[in-house]
């Protein structure tokens, strides 16, 4: 039997269908969004809850007792966000690539002060994050630096010796994008980019400049197209998806500003001992959640990733030993957590990398605690 023409009236009740479908739907967003806007934040089975609209936070201003406190962070926005804790400009913790509608959670070691929170676009306004001294019922305990005094000190040089060679490779790539050799550029872009992740766990204590660096275009209102948009991630754009050297020599001078600047704090200021380990942990989760979702890891994200690896490697060499004094099972349980991403790392699989690259996160997430508590006894 031959399909028959569809009648005038059942092609009306078909788009009358598709409307009240499609305002079901829109009714269905807007009773989400009214929901974010008139949360609160409150204590919870998954700990205190914030959503990031396309405006900011919502509520802007939270209120914790200190200690290990858990948020769970909802993206009640149209695009990917990341939510940070700022100290001045150090940032504590963060979770990135928080897809539209869902959520993640995140555990904070937190010390009564007043802290800042990244909402969503990096040009929303921050919230307030409070922490107050609470009952005392939960005392704040931190790795010291007596703890760790060697692998800081060692780790200072590393720095050193990294920040050079990144200073020299951001000046190359300058010059190559200056001199019009599209090739070079991107050769030099390679290897600025390699450095800049080995010591990704510096760069990123940095709110302003990792911004500067780092930041992705989803995180800016124009994306792409916005002014503020610079950094390794404007230039790879430009020479791997544009293909193209325009514009980008005031955003190759910045980025050698940028560098300078961050190896100024650095012999300055240093590593918190706090941040060596879970610095290393967050950069690393911060890497497998920009992946999340792809089955095949793109170049540029497998050459961040093999960078990366080689950073981390350096710290869990430096905390290993220490922890080993205390709990050798679990400085074994990093060692082969580190060499299992080593071993994978050069493949483009996404579904062999992700999994490893969180469980090593997750590693170094839990060694302050035992170190914390070895320091005290």
């Amino acid at each position: 039997m031959s399909d028959s023409p569809v009648s005038a009236p059942s092609r009306l009740a078909l788009r009358a269908g598709l409307v009240a479908a499609a305002l079901l739907m829109l009714g269905a967003l807007a009773l989400f969004y009214f929901s974010l806007g008139g949360k609160s934040a409150g204590q919870s089975a998954d700990g205190t809850e914030v959503a990031v609209t396309a405006k900011g936070c919502v509520p802007n201003a939270i209120s914790v007792p200190a200690g290990k406190r858990r948020f769970t962070v909802i993206n009640g926005s149209e695009r990917a966000i990341e939510w940070e804790i700022l100290d001045g400009v150090m940032v504590l913790e963060e979770r990135e690539n928080i897809a539209p509608g869902m959520h993640q959670q995140l555990t904070a070691q937190l010390t009564p002060g007043e802290y800042a929170m990244t909402c969503g676009l990096l040009s929303n306004p921050q919230g307030t994050l409070t922490v107050t001294e609470g009952d005392g019922s939960e005392r704040v305990t931190e790795v010291s630096a007596r703890a760790l005094i060697g692998p800081l000190a060692e780790y200072q040089v590393y720095l050193t010796l990294r920040g050079r060679a990144l200073a020299q490779a951001a000046e190359q790539l300058q010059q190559q994008i200056a001199a019009g050799d599209l090739a070079a550029a991107q050769q030099a872009y390679r290897d600025a980019r390699a450095v800049d992740q080995q010591m990704a766990l510096a760069v990123g204590l940095f709110s302003d400049l990792d911004q500067r660096l780092n930041a992705r275009a989803d995180y800016f209102a124009q994306r792409e197209q916005d002014p503020e948009f610079m950094g390794f991630q404007r230039l790879a754009y430009g020479l791997f998806e544009q293909k193209s050297l325009d514009g980008l020599l005031p955003v190759a001078e910045q980025l050698n500003q940028d560098v300078a600047d961050l190896r100024e704090r650095l012999r300055a200021e240093g590593v918190p001992a706090p941040q060596l380990a879970r610095g290393a942990g967050r950069v690393l989760q911060a890497w497998h959640d920009q992946q999340q979702g792809q089955a095949q890891l793109s170049e540029l994200a497998q050459a961040d990733l093999v960078s990366l690896q080689q950073g981390v490697d350096k710290v869990v060499s430096l905390v290993a030993p220490v922890l080993e004094q205390a709990h050798p099972d679990q400085a074994a349980q990093l060692a082969e957590a580190n060499q299992a991403l080593a071993t994978e790392v050069s493949h483009g699989d996404a579904q062999r990398v992700l999994p490893l690259s969180e469980a090593l996160a997750e590693q170094l997430a839990s060694v302050n605690p035992l170190l914390a508590a070895a320091d005290q006894e």
